[in-house]
């Protein structure tokens, strides 16, 4: 079998229900980039990179279209075996460092096609499965206390057990936001906290300690991504356990948060890691160091939501309490204004994994098990651009 060619397809979403973080609002973005790979033997597998920005990854829409179209897709990927996975990772890393997002895509297009080959679901290749349901976790955005309160009852409603908010802009306002929905959901709810970086050291210790008054079980990212002795420090001086995200964005970094004692857990996307190959390695890693691991999300599409649940439930490193509540389906939440699949009109392929009272289904189709909605596609293609093929698609 051999890979004969490479479509890229530049998507942009306008969400419906805007979140406001520290560092801006997530609407309107031109930040996704679907990845189709077919084989000499018809079988084609599909990846998807949400950047999120070049302000949060370095990537963007542009840049992984431009890499996959004009370096990975000609030089490394036609020609190839789609099973030769890790070779492919070995060349686009010697190719270029960095650009996991774009790495991502082609991985998961990759594990696709080997998985329908085989005739298994992803995770099979990736370890098999040890749940038929991952507990999710509602996500929130930033607003006025008893807006956030009022939010955060809306998945509650419906069966999340655990609640992610964000904060980082005012100190008085993230401590008594986190007042307000403590007081909304009762003692029984997990509520982490991620502060996107935006606190120096002094001031992250004292609202993480003002927020502790109301019960906060995590804390992610309270200062700068690149100061690791920050995050040590402020780790040291609270109780609550502290989360890197930004900080570890690739294998390397997180050695650099392992060896500084900077963390106590990683919040872990397997969309922005390089993919399954590569997600595992930094899993394992994680748990060599003895830090727990939260699944998360980078606020993807369908293709997303399957490589997470495929990757979630055949690592069970990443379902164990206290931080078995995951990120998964969160910006597809958001973007159908939604608590459940139900709510989800216009996703970019059929067979996603299903949503339903706080929980996230694992596919059993081969591969991972969804395929590409054209119409809807077409609806999202950002404007002024269009698909790139490179090489022969049927």
């Amino acid at each position: 079998m051999k890979i004969v060619g490479v479509e890229i397809i530049p998507l942009t979403f306008e969400w419906k229900r805007v979140i406001e973080e520290s560092f801006g609002t997530v609407g309107k973005r031109e930040f996704d980039v679907v990845v189709k790979i077919v084989t000499d033997e018809g079988l084609s597998g599909l990846g998807e990179a949400m950047t999120l920005g070049p302000f949060y990854s370095g990537e963007s829409q542009g840049t992984v279209t431009a890499l996959i179209a004009e370096e990975f897709a000609p030089k490394i990927l036609i020609g190839e075996n789609p099973f030769n996975v890790d070779k492919i990772h070995f060349l686009m890393d010697k190719f270029c460092s960095g650009h996991s997002i774009a790495k991502t895509a082609v991985d998961e297009a990759l594990y696709d096609i080997m998985g329908k080959a085989l005739g298994v679901p992803v995770y099979q290749l990736l370890g098999g499965k040890y749940t038929e349901k991952i507990p999710l976790r509602w996500a929130i955005g930033m607003g006025k206390p008893e807006e956030m309160a009022e939010e955060t009852l809306m998945g509650i409603k419906v069966g999340y057990k655990a609640l992610k908010t964000k904060g980082g802009i005012n100190p008085k306002d993230d401590v008594e936001s986190i007042k307000a929905i403590r007081k909304a959901v009762g003692d029984e709810i997990q509520i982490t906290v991620d502060i996107n970086q935006s606190y120096d050291v002094k001031t992250a210790i004292r609202v993480i300690r003002a927020m502790e008054e109301y019960g906060v079980q995590l804390i992610e990212q309270p200062v700068h991504r690149k100061d690791l002795h920050g995050m040590a420090m402020v780790r040291k001086a609270v109780t609550t356990p502290i989360g890197a995200c930004e900080s570890a964005l690739t294998l390397h970094e997180l050695m650099d948060v392992i060896r500084m004692e900077a963390a106590d857990f990683l919040n872990f996307k397997v969309s922005r890691s390089g993919g399954f190959y590569v997600g595992k390695q930094i899993v394992h890693a994680a748990e060599a160091a003895g830090m727990c691991v939260v699944g998360s999300t980078q606020l993807g599409m369908g293709i997303e939501l399957a490589a997470n649940s495929h990757f979630h439930t055949s690592t069970m490193r990443l379902g164990q309490p206290p931080y078995c509540y995951n990120g998964y389906g969160s910006g597809i939440l958001k973007l159908f204004n939604a608590v459940d699949s139900k709510g989800i009109t216009k996703d970019i392929v059929t067979g996603a994994p299903i949503i339903a009272d706080g929980f996230l289904s694992v596919p059993q189709r081969p591969g991972l098990g969804v395929e590409l909605n054209e119409e809807n596609v077409q609806h999202y293609l950002t404007k002024g651009k269009s698909r790139i093929r490179v090489g022969e698609l049927k």
